[in-house]
């Protein structure tokens, strides 16, 4: 009994020192500019901006769009923070541009019923969703706030196309990479797939502020790379 009681004091003590750290980090509004490049068969540039600023209700925007001569992203979420945790509200997709099929997806989470609903092809969609649910803007927000708090493997549960997508990200190392806005300190992680998966995603997180992506890297499975690179970073005055 003792010895149960003790796991249990302990767990607790974890737990309490976790929430903790993850308190200390506000969400911190900005803006910041990207170089974004497309390769397949030719290169492509462009620019990405992705912003996060607090609005008049209280909740948070945080959008990130790509502009470039063959393709148009438009991605954003809206979203409530506890201290803690992200909890997104309406996530929208747009892509456009010369060859490609144009895409649209919205989301809309309702935390009091724990669903979500949206489209896709044409088809609508509603299903039920564990606690702690994310979209695919959004998860990218609670990997920068969960590996600032000292994280090394976080799994994600992600609504995508009326599913739930597990999602699993790991540390691989720090290391400073060379970017517009000088030499920088960064954690770099991986999203975690099948070694028969060709699919591979690697992001750069800033050590110093913790918010701030700096480079993202992704490969699909055609062989198609798309990268970002940070550019510019401000904060309102």
């Amino acid at each position: 009994m003792q010895t149960f009681r003790q796991h249990v004091i302990a767990t607790f003590i974890l737990l309490w020192c976790y929430s903790t750290t993850l308190l200390a980090l506000d969400l911190t509004p900005h803006t910041a500019t990207y170089t974004a490049k497309i390769k397949k068969g030719i290169s492509i540039n462009g620019e990405a901006v992705r912003e996060l600023r607090q609005l008049k209700n209280g909740q948070w925007l945080y959008r990130f769009d790509v502009d470039s001569m063959a393709a148009t992203i438009k991605e954003s979420l809206i979203l409530e923070w506890d201290t803690i945790r992200v909890h997104p509200i309406k996530y929208d997709y747009e892509l456009s541009g010369f060859f490609i099929k144009d895409r649209n997806r919205s989301i809309n989470f309702d935390r009091k019923s724990n669903t979500a609903s949206g489209s896709h092809k044409k088809q609508n969609w509603k299903i039920t969703t564990p606690e702690n649910v994310l979209d695919r803007l959004g998860y990218q927000l609670q990997l920068l706030i969960d590996i600032s708090s000292g994280s090394k493997e976080v799994n994600y549960q992600i609504a995508h196309k009326g599913r739930i997508e597990p999602s699993l990200f790991r540390v691989l190392r720090e290391e400073e990479v060379s970017t517009a806005i000088g030499h920088v300190n960064s954690v770099l992680i991986e999203k975690v797939r099948d070694k028969d998966n060709k699919r591979k995603t690697l992001l750069w997180f800033s050590k110093a502020q913790p918010l701030l992506l700096l480079k993202m890297s992704q490969i699909e499975k055609d062989g198609e790379h798309y990268e970002i690179n940070v550019k510019h970073i401000s904060y309102p005055k």
